[in-house]
């Protein structure tokens, strides 16, 4: 009896040590995708900005009707 309430004490040791690990791992990954979140926010303004540049030299290019549009 004792030995099945010793190895039911371990289970539960194991069990609360694996439940730990994935609690940092959760607060890990939620901190990358914070960071990769923002990443993308960044990209997003630049490749916006490059369109936006394009279209302006686009613009200036011999024979471009402004009016194409």
């Amino acid at each position: 009896m004792l030995e099945d309430l010793d190895r039911l004490a371990d289970k539960v040791h194991e069990l609360a040590r694996l439940v730990q690990s994935l609690r940092t791992e959760n607060q890990q990954l939620r901190s990358q995708l914070v960071q990769a979140g923002g990443e993308l926010d960044a990209m997003r303004h630049r490749v916006d900005e490059a369109g936006r540049r394009l279209d302006v030299l686009m613009e200036r290019l011999p024979g471009h009707a402004n009016s194409s549009k």
